[in-house]
């Protein structure tokens, strides 16, 4: 049976794993900390307030991150995946058929 569609090009090859990204979730992580005290320690209700801060702000750090570039690529066609595969160690990226390859 013929295809009647056309398959995307291959995701980015780094998982996620960009600077912008661990950024803006070890601040979400570090910010949840003083909320969680906040909700326990009733004496200290700033620390909502401090913990809603540090989340803010690693938000907005982690998108101006990918703003500068230090995010997943926002245009990637076949012709950057096929780049991103030829210095990829995993033989599923460097196949040459990648929607047959073993998933895995």
């Amino acid at each position: 049976m013929p295809k009647t569609y056309t398959v995307p090009p291959p995701p980015h090859h780094n998982e996620g794993k960009t600077a912008a990204a661990w950024t803006m979730n070890l601040g979400i992580v570090l910010g949840s900390v003083p909320i969680a005290a906040g909700l326990i320690l009733p004496d200290l209700d700033i620390l909502l307030w401090i913990g809603a801060a540090i989340v803010l702000l690693a938000i907005v750090l982690g998108v101006v991150l990918s703003s500068a570039g230090l995010g997943q690529p926002r245009q990637y066609g076949m012709a950057a995946a096929a780049r991103t595969a030829e210095g990829s160690a995993d033989e599923n990226a460097r196949s040459e058929h990648p929607s047959g390859a073993d998933a895995r």
